[in-house]
């Protein structure tokens, strides 16, 4: 059973904030404990904290730490960036994600104004007279789009019907 999302939001309780980080932290030395253990490979972590002076880092042996570290600066910087994140990274990939998500609503529900448009042309409740040129065009536009569908349709209708009636007996006279 998949976990639900969880809601990001600044813990405004001082003491409920801190324990909060405190918990965290703890967890993420935790799963990089874990991650080294298991995939066999050298992780480190540094953590900055407002709640205590200075920083921590992870490992708390300081040479395995450091090499490490000095594995990593070792890299090109392309390389070092290739699969590196920070939140201005994180914050652009979510604004496209989510752009692309607000286009691809955006014509799904065009095409249903233009399908309910169409519907109601077609059962009388609106009349193409009272209709300005924009929605005209858009409901040419509509149709032309969906007349490979109808017409597909209909050969199916067709072809459905005709195989029925070969089917169906004769009726026999009494």
């Amino acid at each position: 059973m998949p976990r639900s999302k969880v809601k990001l939001a600044f813990i405004e309780n001082q003491k409920a904030r801190k324990s909060s980080f405190m918990k965290r932290k703890e967890c993420l030395k935790n799963k990089l404990k874990e991650l080294s253990t298991l995939c066999g490979i050298e992780a480190c972590a540094i953590i900055y904290s407002s709640y205590e002076p200075g920083l921590e880092v992870w490992p708390e042996d300081n040479t395995a730490f450091q090499n490490v570290l000095n594995a990593f600066l070792m890299k090109l910087p392309m390389e070092r960036n290739k699969f590196m994140s920070n939140q201005d990274s994180y914050i652009k990939e979510r604004i496209s994600k989510v752009d692309g998500q607000i286009k691809k609503q955006i014509v799904t529900t065009r095409d249903f104004v233009k399908a309910k448009l169409m519907s109601e042309c077609l059962s009388g409740k609106v009349s193409l007279a009272g209709l300005n040129s924009k929605d005209l065009n858009n409901l040419g536009s509509f149709a032309g789009h969906k007349l490979p569908e109808i017409e597909e349709r209909i050969k199916v209708l067709k072809s459905d019907a005709f195989a029925s009636q070969l089917q169906r007996p004769e009726p026999k006279e009494v």
